[in-house]
C-alpha cells in the first residue's frame, strides 16, 4: 500500500486527517482498493468521519472516536457500525469495519498499526477522557435561554 499521509492543524481548531488505502472485503472475491479518509477535529471530539471513494463514487460515515479505539483490541460496535482486528498467519494486522447493518453492510479494511498511529496524533489534539471540554455549551445554551 502507499505510504500514508497525515494532515495536523490547530488553527483555528485542533483538526487532523489521514489519507491512506483500503480494501472493500468481499465474501470470496478479491479485495476493491479504496481510497481511505479519516477526519477528527476538537468541534466533534467524540466522532471520527470516515470518507471511502473509488472511480468518482464516496461513502461517508461518522462513528465514535472511541470505537475505534477499542476495536483495536477486540470486536466493538453494535448495529449498524462494527470494528474488529484481524491478525494474518504472516503477523500482518488489519482493521476492519463494518458500516451498514450485518449481512448486507460494507466491510472494510486497512493497516490497524496505520489506524492505531493516527489515533494517537488525535489524543494528543484532544486528550480521552477530555472530550467534553471542547464542547461550548455556553455558546449553545444561552441562546436557547435567552440569557445574554
Amino acid at each position: 500500500m502507499p505510504k500514508p499521509v497525515t494532515l495536523t492543524e490547530v488553527h483555528p481548531h485542533p483538526t487532523t486527517t489521514l489519507r491512506h488505502r483500503a480494501q472493500l472485503v468481499r465474501g470470496g472475491g478479491p479485495a476493491v482498493p479504496l481510497d481511505l479518509e479519516l477526519h477528527y477535529t476538537s468541534l466533534d471530539p467524540f466522532a471520527v468521519r470516515i470518507v471511502l471513494r473509488t472511480d468518482g463514487a464516496a461513502v461517508h460515515w461518522s462513528l465514535s472516536r472511541e470505537a475505534l479505539l477499542l476495536g483495536l483490541r477486540r470486536l466493538e460496535g453494535i448495529g449498524d457500525v462494527a470494528v474488529w482486528p484481524l491478525r494474518e498467519a504472516d503477523g500482518h494486522g488489519w482493521l476492519r469495519i463494518r458500516l451498514g447493518p450485518p449481512g448486507s453492510g460494507a466491510v472494510f479494511q486497512t493497516e490497524q498499526d496505520v489506524v492505531a498511529g493516527w489515533l494517537d496524533v488525535t489524543q494528543q489534539l484532544v486528550p480521552l477522557g477530555g472530550e467534553s471540554d471542547y464542547l461550548d455549551w455556553d455558546g449553545f445554551l444561552t441562546p436557547l435561554l435567552g440569557q445574554d
